[in-house]
């Protein structure tokens, strides 16, 4: 849509310098002044705004699942007693040469070179300011600004388990962005603590909410988690449907087999296929074989 805007600018533009130099007294000669001004307009409107920008190619999906899994072995990797930063880098280096924009990986790739050079090693969960540092962070929460509460998240996910508790406490926040955000760092550093509150996030009337605690809920599910997770496969939104079958995969709980099974003749391709992925993490790859034959 851009290029054909630019092309017709161009073309407006130049008929009008012609018909004006050349036959000023045209009767063409303000209509087309008119139109490229008009297109001009629409031109500088959609430079200011960013509209008709070219949509970024969306990864294939073999890359997006390969980025996923580098992307939380890294956050993981920060949270150690002694993170591998070299690997850290370097799996968010190979994230960003697939997806120059994927998520926050710029900003923890940006950190994780300056705790390399600063030979500053995080220790399990507990970030390497003092207890002051992290309850001044727990005064933000009340901030008015969401800006401010969803950048909490972002530090207190440095803290590991210890940050469980406040970020509980923020997917029960009014703004959807921080709730998002609150449940993509529950996945990174909760543990058993981190399911029900998740479980609960799964059924939040806010789409993205649902889909990145179904996300979360692959990192951290247990048997806890498997009945809310075959519920949640009834979704209205197919990503949520995708990552709760992803989820319960990996949850090796038989009870997740049959309602995977029901889902291997749902009509979106991707559904199919991650139930078929979920099927054969529970040790069923024959039965899936059997029926898409």
């Amino acid at each position: 849509m851009r290029r054909v805007l630019i092309v017709i600018w161009v073309l407006l533009v130049a008929a009008a310098l012609a018909i004006t130099i050349f036959d000023p007294n045209h009767t063409l000669v303000r209509p087309a002044q008119i139109a490229a001004g008009i297109v001009t307009g629409l031109m500088g409107f959609s430079w200011v705004l960013g509209l008709f920008k070219p949509r970024r190619a969306r990864p294939p999906r073999s890359q997006i699942a390969e980025m996923e899994r580098l992307y939380f072995r890294a956050m993981r990797e920060m949270l150690t007693d002694s993170p591998n930063y070299a690997q850290v880098i370097n799996d968010l280096q190979r994230i960003l040469s697939i997806d120059p924009n994927y998520k926050n990986a710029r900003h923890y790739l940006n950190r994780a070179a300056i705790l390399r050079q600063q030979g500053n090693p995080q220790s399990n969960g507990a970030h390497s300011g003092s207890k002051t540092d992290f309850y001044h962070l727990q005064e933000k929460l009340i901030d008015l600004d969401p800006a401010v509460r969803k950048s909490v998240v972002m530090e207190l996910i440095q803290y590991g388990e210890v940050a469980v508790d406040p970020l509980i406490a923020l997917l029960m926040d009014e703004d959807s962005d921080v709730r998002v955000h609150a449940a993509t760092a529950l996945g990174w550093v909760g543990g058993k603590d981190a399911v029900q509150p998740l479980l609960v996030a799964l059924q939040d009337e806010n789409l993205g909410v649902r889909r990145y605690a179904a996300r979360a809920l692959c990192w951290v599910v247990d048997e806890v988690a498997v009945l809310g997770l075959i519920e949640a496969l009834h979704d209205e939104d197919n990503y949520v449907r995708c990552y709760s079958a992803r989820a319960l995969g990996w949850s090796q709980d038989e009870r997740s087999i049959e309602p995977l099974r029901e889902l291997l003749q749902h009509e979106n391709a991707d559904v199919r296929s991650y139930a078929a992925t979920a099927l054969e993490d529970l040790g069923q790859g024959d039965a899936v074989k059997a029926i898409s034959a």
